[in-house]
Parts: structure tokens; sequence; C-alpha cells
């Protein structure tokens, strides 16, 4: 199983803030990642495997992010050893939160808490709560949907970024 370490103002796993376009594609190539492009009208954004990386104007990366889904065994994510993909979004923002705070005025706030001074952010698509289990419309959907509601209890994505960059 892969594990991934996020560091705050540093990077997530062995792709770092700062890194060249050049030396993400070694690092690509090295691991066995594929490396592609997703827009073609876009030179700033790159996937490495799981990982989307952008760049800044001198082709130098100011973003990463990895993305995960509820109950993907084949990776781990730890922030200050906390399982980032593991931990209920509400508990992981109150953790990273007692050591910086997140940005209460955020327009998107629920669904994104960006730490500002860390360079750090999650994010997820929708925003599912404990006592939601317990109303009448989760409770009339099968078992199968009920576990893609609740995958929504915890966070779908974990960012770095450069100074500056939500800004």
């Amino acid at each position: 199983m892969k594990m991934f370490i996020v560091e705050p103002r540093k990077g997530i796993g062995q792709i770092t803030l700062g890194m060249t376009r050049d030396e993400v594609r070694k690092y690509a190539e090295v691991n066995d990642l594929r490396l592609f492009n997703p827009r073609k009208d876009s030179s700033a954004v790159q996937w490495v495997g799981d990982i989307k990386v952008e760049y800044d104007s001198d082709d130098r990366v100011n973003f990463i992010e990895l993305s995960s889904y509820k109950g993907n065994d084949d990776f781990t994510c730890l922030l200050m050893g906390i399982d980032v993909f593991e931990t209920k979004a509400e508990n992981l923002a109150e953790q990273i939160d007692k050591v910086s705070p997140y940005d209460r005025d955020h327009w998107e706030l629920g669904y994104m808490y960006i730490y500002h001074e860390l360079g750090l952010a999650f994010w997820r698509p929708v925003v599912f709560k404990d006592e939601y289990m317990q109303e009448e419309w989760f409770l009339a959907h099968d078992k199968k949907e009920q576990e893609s509601y609740l995958k929504d209890q915890y966070f779908s994505t974990v960012t770095i970024a450069v100074d500056g960059y939500w800004k």
C-alpha cells in the first residue's frame, strides 16, 4: 500500500512545491506513474498518477492536490499523523484548526476548508452530517445509495499550495 505524507508548505509525497516541470516528469518516470495534461489548452495543469500539479509562470510547482474517495484501499494519506481520508471532515477540520485557523469567511465553507498559514486546503463535493442518517429522505434510499452519501462525511481532496494561492 502506498503512503502519502502531506507536509504543509512543502508538498505531498515526493512532489514538492517549487519543483520544476522536468523534475516532476523524472519523478513520474522513475515511479512508473502516468503523466498527462487533461486540457490541451493549458500547460499549467498536469496529473502525475493521482496527483494534480499546477505550475507558475516559471514552470515551477505552485499547487499539489491528492484525490481519494472514502474506502480507497490503494493508499493512505497522513497529515500530522492523521489519516486524511479516513477522518470525518468536521473532525479533521477542527483538529487542524488547533494548529492553524481555517478561513471562516470562505464562500465554500463546509465544502472547503482553507488554512492560509499552512498553505493547506481540504475539499468535498457534498456536505453530509451524521444527523442526516436519521432523516426520512436518507432512510428511503437503499443500502448502496446510503453508502454513497456516507462517503461525503469525508474530504475528497487535500491540497498544498504556495503562499497567496487562494487570495
